[in-house]
């Protein structure tokens, strides 16, 4: 407020001292027309350069505004985090009962630096203890391939487990 009043009061004295201007171009007449000529350069310069900089302000306020309304707009619910799927900027994804934001493209893994916690929940209340389930399958037995260096699981219910790569325990990797 301050340097409003300030710069309406220096306007006001340039403004005053121009209508005392007095048409003369010798002697003190001559020489205080010629300070009123400077003086009223200098108005409006100080009018220009302000009219430049509330330009500028205006501008850079409304880029700064449309960033973040493209930012905001920009926002995408991903659902449940996964590792190995490439996450951009602004998406959002639930973890652990909490909710993070990518803060860039190719965000690392969540939580860390490249996210930003946006919702933490708390743990609910424990439900009902239920049945205890079917036990689960066992090896029974294994088959073994040596042609491949493989062997995969034979489990108790006839199905096959993931086969075992062996193949890099057997290789030799010269001298160490």
């Amino acid at each position: 407020m301050t340097m409003d009043t300030d710069v309406l009061d220096r306007l006001t004295e340039l403004e005053q001292r121009q209508s005392r201007f007095k048409l003369a171009t010798t002697g003190i007449e001559g020489w205080e027309n010629y300070f009123q000529t400077l003086i009223m350069q200098e108005r409006d310069f100080f009018l220009e350069l302000m009219a430049e900089t509330l330009a500028r302000f205006q501008r850079q306020i409304l880029e700064e505004a449309k960033a973040m309304l493209d930012q905001a707009l920009l926002t995408r619910v991903r659902g449940t985090y996964r590792a190995g799927i490439s996450y951009s900027r602004g998406d959002v994804v639930a973890l652990d009962g909490s909710s993070f934001m990518s803060r860039k493209d190719g965000a690392g893994k969540c939580p860390g630096e490249d996210w930003q916690l946006v919702a933490r929940g708390a743990r609910g209340v424990a439900g009902p203890k239920g049945d205890r389930g079917p036990p689960g399958n066992v090896i029974v037995g294994w088959i073994v391939d040596r042609s491949t260096f493989r062997i995969t699981p034979k489990l108790s219910d006839n199905s096959l487990g993931p086969p075992l790569e062996l193949r890099a325990l057997f290789e030799d990797e010269g001298p160490a």
